[in-house]
């Protein structure tokens, strides 16, 4: 997983530096009081001038080190409780699954000590592959109930059900569930909703399956070029009004060799100074990975950390919203050359659907 502290910035919290200004003016105060109080006891007024000022820059200094040490004390544990309780969840993905070579990447709106809304997980089936990310509407801490919510319905019925469509009506029904049962008096239920992509890679099979809950479309590098890979999308999970238009499972070709990139909205969200979005397609191209056609599954982190870098250069600083991205390659397999076109189907290359003769 690529280090994304490396594009952060310095934490722009006021509060400590307000508690510590408070501090600082007692400590001053009091010391001041002290020497106005006790100094005069003494026959040497020209002493007391001379050691007003030493006491006083010392108490401070005093005060002012304290209170440093005890809030990174304070914010080191704060910190690396957010981190194990996000890592907990959002379990990082293993860099390899079956034929498959990952990489992911999370960064919590506010960064380093928070959570957020978006998510991810892998879960093998036989031999498939099965895959979620997800977005949950909202940011930061009051979007990780839903979170949660979505993740343990995945973990429970990726390994179970047939098909995508069915995992997808599990994952609809489990999440309508725990909205019910949910006691968050500040959310509306009603506008409480996942978009959620999921995808199946079989072992062997040239062509993998998508649903897709309104999710923004994985980006597919194949041999320099870069595409979306459009479909059909499905209601979001959680919209009680559209929850009758039923989830399409499409499938699209994933050779060996090909790269595929998902992502939550905060990638394409991030706006320049001028307030224009980060144009994913238009920059993938120029990205060096893409450019030289391959990427090997150990090299996938280094292709996350330059998109990172792109992000950066275009926006100025990493977007303010939850980020989320996974890339995962298909390896070569020892059949791989070899890999049959599911009978009656024919390539559609401008938007990885199949049509059926």
């Amino acid at each position: 997983m690529p280090d994304i502290e490396q594009f952060e910035d310095e934490p722009d919290d006021g509060r400590p530096m307000r508690r510590l200004s408070v501090a600082c003016g007692v400590a001053l105060v009091l010391a001041v009081c002290a020497v106005c109080v006790i100094l005069p006891w003494y026959s040497h007024p020209s002493l007391a001038c001379g050691l007003a000022p030493l006491v006083t820059v010392g108490v401070v200094a005093v005060v002012m080190d304290r209170t440093k040490v005890r809030y990174r004390h304070g914010a080191a544990r704060a910190h690396a409780v957010t981190d194990t309780v996000r890592r907990t969840l959002l379990r990082p993905l293993p860099g390899r699954v079956g034929t498959l070579g990952l990489a992911s990447v999370y960064r919590a709106c506010g960064g380093r000590g928070q959570v957020g809304g978006d998510l991810y997980a892998v879960v093998r089936k036989g031999g498939a592959t099965r895959l979620i990310i997800g977005d949950v509407c909202g940011k930061g801490l009051p979007t990780f109930e839903d979170v949660t919510a979505v993740l343990g319905a995945f973990r429970e019925w990726a390994p179970r059900a047939t098909t995508l469509a069915e995992l997808s009506a599990r994952l609809e029904e489990s999440f309508q569930h725990h909205l019910a049962e949910s006691d968050d008096a500040g959310r509306d239920t009603n506008e409480r909703f996942v978009t959620a992509l999921l995808l199946e890679v079989r072992d062997g099979e040239r062509f993998a399956g998508m649903v897709n809950h309104g999710h923004p479309p994985p980006v597919r590098a194949r041999r320099g070029s870069v595409a979306l890979v459009a479909g059909c999308p499905a209601p979001p999970l959680g919209l009680r009004s559209l929850r009758d238009c039923g989830a399409i499972e499409e499938r699209f070709e994933l050779a060996p060799g090909d790269t595929l990139l998902l992502y939550t909205d905060g990638l394409i969200e991030a706006r320049d100074a001028a307030g224009r979005c980060y144009p994913l397609l238009d920059r993938a191209t120029a990205w060096q990975w893409v450019r030289q056609g391959l990427v090997h599954h150990e090299r996938l982190p280094d292709a996350l950390g330059e998109i990172l870098r792109d992000l950066v250069d275009h926006a100025g600083a990493l977007p303010e919203d939850d980020l989320a991205m996974v890339a995962l390659t298909r390896m070569e397999e020892p059949a791989a050359a070899a890999l049959p076109w599911p009978a009656g189907e024919v390539r559609r290359e401008d938007t990885g659907q199949l049509r059926q003769d």
